[in-house]
């Protein structure tokens, strides 16, 4: 600071000193030492005082510039054990305040002329807030004026946590949620309450409900079953995207109430609302290429040309398909070397009685007879199927099988029925006509088969007797017996 001219000065009594905001002086260009002591206002001290000032410096660097020599420092002492402060001030208004009380050892900063923030003497920083609200060793905690904040402690040397609390007192238990990082298991967690809900392991494997995922995400629904839930907006499809690139990806979506699967962005396979499993197609029927597996238990497949289904058994000969009835196997399709063998089965036709008439009553095995009108099928093409009737000639060379039941499976056309024309059935014997195994039988003219006066195999035959075991006798006394039909 350049040399300056004291002046304002008031002489004094010799052996006096100045008090309140006066500082004692000695003039030393007084003769007379009575008027050697002189007295000064602070004010009129540092009035005019150009530029910086230093203190312990000839080159202070800013308004005030204290050194001395060794570390930049600056004291502010209380006169007692109360609090020393520094004020920042709008005139004669505190607007800040950083103070120090020595009582508890607390740092404090003020703003407009409230505390915002204080350094405890655990070495604790509280922002917007002046309690720990933990016994725990918290580094910082910070607080909005709800009381709900963030925690950052240290906690020990195994864990590094960022806690958010509900701004409640004492233990624990106060925190809402935590994010922990383990640095002796290496691992990221997140909780709430007290509790790990998420764990990222050094792996990169995501456990959700579970501290030891085994896939790259793995989810326990810990009481209950596993869920991932995704939702969509009410104009939006939720996706679950699935691939290692734009160009290669598959989705798992939920739109308009079905499930669909994705490969390279097409759809593939998709489960309807009905719950029909609909597999590289989207239409519920047989008019489009694709495989519908519908949840009533019927399977459809579809395809534009070659075969729709293939059988294979690789290992021995057997069973290619089983044909069962409530769990008990009647048929059979086996292999067996170069043949395939149809088992427990005969080959029956579609008919309908003359005149497309309704249901009547005709006992299993009666033998019908072929009548020249064909079955009629809407505008269904029809050009091998002709009507039946119930045989009522005797040695009747039109012979066309045995009567096995009414087509029950179709609510549209009620008047069909299946006549058995090939392989192992039964047949039925009047009351009172005896027959023997390996009798062949021609038509009584009753609707009931007899044996033939000969061995010979005519037109006329319809069946030969392969066991005389009665298996269904009628009311009427008429009986039916195991044979092989021969009525084509």
């Amino acid at each position: 600071m350049a040399d300056r001219k004291i002046t304002e000065l008031s002489a004094m009594s010799a052996g006096t000193q100045a008090t309140g905001d006066l500082l004692t002086i000695v003039d030393v260009s007084e003769a007379a030492a009575v008027d050697k002591n002189k007295k000064i206002t602070v004010e009129s001290l540092f009035k005019g005082i150009p530029n910086n000032v230093g203190i312990g410096t000839t080159s202070p660097l800013r308004l005030l510039d204290i050194n001395n020599g060794t570390h930049a420092t600056l004291a502010l002492t209380s006169g007692n054990a109360g609090q020393s402060s520094i004020f920042f001030a709008d005139t004669d208004t505190n607007i800040g305040q950083i103070a120090y009380t020595h009582s508890d050892n607390v740092m404090y900063f003020r703003v407009n002329d409230a505390e915002r923030a204080r350094l405890d003497s655990s070495g604790r920083l509280l922002v917007g807030t002046t309690t720990e609200g933990t016994a725990l060793a918290d580094n910082l905690t910070v607080a909005d004026s709800g009381n709900s904040g963030i925690t950052i402690r240290s906690g020990s040397a195994s864990y590094g946590s960022l806690y958010f609390s509900d701004g409640d007192s004492g233990g624990a238990g106060e925190y809402a949620g935590f994010v922990e990082y383990n640095h002796n298991d290496d691992y990221l967690g997140f909780g709430t309450g007290s509790t790990t809900r998420l764990r990222i392991n050094s792996a990169g494997k995501v456990g959700i409900n579970t501290s030891s995922p085994a896939a790259t995400l793995s989810v326990d629904a810990l009481a209950g079953n596993s869920t991932v839930c995704l939702l969509k907006s009410p104009t939006a499809n939720a996706f679950l995207q699935l691939g290692n690139s734009a160009n290669d990806q598959g989705y798992l979506g939920y739109q308009s109430s079905d499930m669909t699967f994705l490969t390279a962005a097409a759809e593939r396979m998709r489960l309807d609302s009905a719950g029909n499993l609909l597999i590289a197609t989207t239409t519920n029927g047989t008019t489009a290429v694709g495989t519908v597996i519908r949840s009533s238990g019927e399977t459809l497949m579809s395809r534009q040309n070659g075969n729709p289904l293939i059988v294979n058994r690789l290992g021995n000969d057997g069973v290619l398909i089983d044909f069962r009835q409530a769990n008990t196997t009647e048929g059979s399709i086996n292999v067996d070397g170069g043949s395939v063998t149809l088992v427990g089965a005969h080959l029956a036709r579609w008919s309908q009685l003359a005149g497309g008439a309704k249901r009547a009553e005709i006992l299993r095995g009666s033998v019908l007879s072929n009548l020249d009108e064909m079955c009629e099928w809407g505008k269904e093409d029809n050009e091998q199927l002709n009507r039946m009737k119930v045989s009522d000639v005797e040695s009747d060379k039109n012979v066309s099988g045995v009567f096995q039941s009414w087509d029950d499976d179709d609510d549209t056309y009620t008047n069909d029925f299946y006549c058995a024309m090939t392989g192992d059935f039964v047949i039925r014997i009047a009351q009172g006509t005896t027959v023997a195994r390996g009798d062949l039988l021609m038509s009584a003219g009753d609707g009931t088969a007899k044996p033939q006066d000969d061995d010979i195999v005519r037109s006329k035959t319809i069946a030969k007797v392969t066991s005389t075991t009665v298996s269904t006798t009628y009311s009427d006394n008429s009986y039916c017996v195991p044979c092989v039909l021969m009525a084509c």
